[in-house]
């Protein structure tokens, strides 16, 4: 029925909804029962609905329920009290409250005391145990052993604190001496280690302070000429010495050039290129030079420069350097002009026996002509052969080692007009052999130096014209013998089979390599070859333990001699190796020599030149001329 309908019967006089029976409730009271029985049955039915509710729990159950919510309660107590515990532990220490500092002068001098002053704090509630200080720093720092520091190596030394108590601090005091470059930064690094009393793990605390080397414990300088005349040859003395109180080791020195500077010399002489040497150990108050000689090209007051560093090499080929110099040479073109060249070089190296092509130009560049002009040119050295010297005009003095050319033998030297110029050439003849008496007698020279002087110019600011000059310099290299030489006969490997060879027998022989060495140390000396593939390498040698080793796949020996003293196999006896090789002669080598060991090939570098040396001696064959034993008929393979 809808609601509509239900409103429709409620309002309507006519409608018998009053008169419709409906279902009786629990709780309708008979209207006839008087109040206190109302009463007396509604409490007995709420009892029993009471009772109903609680009917589900007995008391078994609610016995475990009390029981249960005791231990929870207590598991909560213990909980919270430990994190309560933990809390007030951990508080009591943090790595925070732990400090480490080093205070001082953030600048001192090279080889001058400092002091320096590193502080320690706890500011824990807990003691801190085995307290350690470990001072780092760079090996350019030396602290003085005193008190409670030990220098453990050259780059850390300890400070033993022991037990800090809570809330205390302390203090150590480290002197030393700083030895660095000028402007080198060295840190100094305390590093606090310890252990809390509460724990048994290990913390770090550390800190840093940079130092800066105002001073340097090595003196550098460069005694150079503040004028030189254009194509004439500078000399320049570089000057180091240690002012410090301790040894330097493994420290190099290196040049820088500008333009128009070409390297022409030096004593000692640079190990790499033409600028760079290994100076090694410096003692403390030592001092050393380095003469170096130079020819200068430029023009008039151009400013030539010259840098020098001194430093040393640390892990990471990281450069401390410990002074740096730059000295200034003005360049001055006089109006008389003399230079030379040999072989068109202004520096070289020459060999036994070369003819050098010398050419002396002269010139005169001013603006007025200039009279009684006379070049010189001095050749002092032992490698020269004077005796083969041929000129075409001017004369040779042997007494001074000097060639004149004078107006008599060169018209224009008489009056040499502005803007005139000429050429003398002639022909400088080298020794095909020098003598070697001793190890002293080594790095040959020959120093060439020309002169031109006039008697209408002078020059105040140089001294007399006759120093207008120019040097060439020319080193000798070392002269390098290979010989290699065959034997049946040999008197040190015992050798068989038939001679003259003979088709399918074996017949072994004896190979020397011998090597003379004559003027300057030579380095990584090598001697190789190939065998022919019908050549056995039989594996004897002498003497034994000798380096040399043979590829079995590509059938190369290879000698490594290493290094050879100037004078060997000249004051001693060459140095040498023999080893045993064999041959098996097949059908189609009949009635010929056959090769026995190829070309053979020695490699090495002078030390005083730095030039490559390679020397050649030709394929060796079974026509073994050294052997006297052997007739010629036993050169040739027969059936």
């Amino acid at each position: 029925m809808s609601l509509n309908k239900i409103e429709k019967d409620l309002y309507n006089s006519k409608s018998d909804i009053e008169k419709r029976e409906h279902g009786k409730s629990t709780f309708n009271i008979d209207e006839n029962v008087n109040a206190d029985e109302k009463d007396k049955k509604f409490g007995e039915e709420k009892k029993d609905w009471d009772n109903s509710k609680n009917s589900g729990i007995d008391e078994n159950r609610k016995r475990v329920m009390t029981i249960g919510g005791i231990v929870l309660g207590i598991i909560l107590f213990i909980s919270v009290s430990t994190v309560v515990v933990v809390k007030i532990k951990q508080s009591a220490f943090s790595q925070s409250k732990v400090l480490v500092s080093v205070e001082g002068n953030t600048e001192a001098k090279s080889g001058q005391e400092t002091s320096y002053i590193i502080k320690y704090e706890n500011n824990n509630r807990v003691a801190l145990k085995d307290v350690e200080i470990i001072l780092n720093h760079s090996e350019n720092f030396y602290p003085n052993e005193i008190g409670r520091l030990i220098r453990n190596s050259d780059r850390n030394s300890k400070i033993i604190i022991g037990d800090l108590k809570a809330k205390t601090k302390g203090d150590i005091k480290v002197t030393g001496k700083f030895y660095a470059a000028e402007n080198y930064t060295v840190y100094l690094q305390p590093v606090l280690t310890y252990r809390p009393s509460n724990s048994s793990s290990e913390f770090r605390t550390e800190s840093q302070l940079g130092v800066k080397i105002t001073t340097s414990p090595i003196t550098l300088e460069i005694n150079a000429p503040k004028e030189a005349l254009d194509e004439s040859t500078a000399e320049y003395k570089i000057v180091y010495r240690n002012t410090g109180t301790i040894p330097f080791d493994s420290l190099n020195l290196r040049l820088e050039y500008s333009d128009g500077f070409i390297f022409q010399g030096a004593d000692p002489y640079p190990v790499e290129g033409n600028n760079t040497w290994h100076i090694g150990k410096l003692n403390s108050g030592e001092e050393k030079t380095i003469t170096m000689q130079g020819k200068i090209e430029g023009n008039q007051f151009d400013v030539k420069s010259i840098k020098a560093t001194l430093f040393r090499n640390e892990s990471g080929q990281r450069e401390v350097v410990f002074g740096k110099v730059e000295e200034l040479t003005k360049v001055v073109v006089p109006p008389l002009a003399i230079s030379h060249k040999i072989n068109n070089q202004n520096f070289l190296n020459i060999n036994l026996g070369d003819t050098l092509n010398c050419e002396v130009s002269y010139a005169n560049n001013g603006s007025i002509a200039l009279r009684d002009i006379i070049v010189k040119l001095k050749i002092d050295s032992p490698v020269v052969n004077y005796a083969d010297l041929s000129l075409d005009v001017g004369a040779y003095n042997n007494d001074t080692k000097t060639i004149t050319w004078k107006a008599s033998d060169i018209a224009q030297l008489k009056n040499l007009e502005p803007g005139k110029s000429g050429v003398i050439r002639f022909y400088i003849p080298i020794k095909e052999k020098i003598n070697i008496d001793s190890n002293f007698d080594e790095n040959f020279v020959m120093e060439s130096i020309v002169s031109i002087d006039s008697s209408d110019e002078a020059f105040h600011s140089l001294g007399a014209s006759k120093n207008i000059s120019n040097k060439v310099i020319s080193k000798l290299n070392s002269k390098v013998i290979l010989e290699q030489q065959a034997f049946f006969n040999d008197v040190v490997i015992e050798n068989s089979g038939s001679i003259p060879p003979k088709v399918g027998e074996e017949t072994s022989y004896a190979i020397h390599w011998k090597i003379a060495n004559v003027s300057n140390d030579i380095s990584d000396v090598k001697v190789n070859a190939y065998l022919p593939t019908w050549v056995k390498w039989k594996g004897k040698v002498f003497p034994d333990g000798k380096n040399i080793e043979f590829n079995k796949r590509t059938h190369e020996i290879v000698w490594n001699v290493g290094d050879l003293e100037n004078g060997t196999g000249i004051l001693n006896e060459p140095r040498e190796i023999v080893f045993q090789i064999s041959i098996l002669p097949e059908v189609n080598q009949i009635k010929k020599d056959i090769p026995i060991i190829t070309k053979t090939i020695l490699t090495a570098k002078d030390n005083f030149t730095l030039n490559n040396i390679k020397e050649e001696v030709s394929t060796k064959t079974t026509l073994i001329r050294e052997d006297e034993e052997m007739i010629p008929a036993g050169y040739y393979v027969i059936e």
